[in-house]
């Protein structure tokens, strides 16, 4: 997230999430793994408990759903 105080950082925590900076997914991706989110925390997200979250903590990122529709071929290939 950019900006700390948006409505949607505010559903994120709301629903139990952890709002980081975009320094976070720039490292992440220049590393080549998933840091821990403590030290890209945006202001009000301390409170979520993940300050030590540390990379093998960390639950992977969920894979998007296959949409269903044209082009989207059979499920099993």
């Amino acid at each position: 997230c950019a900006f700390p105080r948006t409505p949607k950082a505010a559903r994120a925590r709301q629903r139990g999430g952890i709002v980081v900076g975009p320094a976070w997914v720039w490292e992440c991706q220049r590393q080549r793994r998933r840091l821990p989110c403590g030290p890209y925390l945006l202001d009000g997200s301390a409170s979520s408990g993940s300050e030590g979250e540390g990379p093998e903590d960390a639950p992977p990122p969920p894979s998007p759903a296959p949409k269903a529709g044209k082009g989207a071929g059979p499920a099993h290939l």
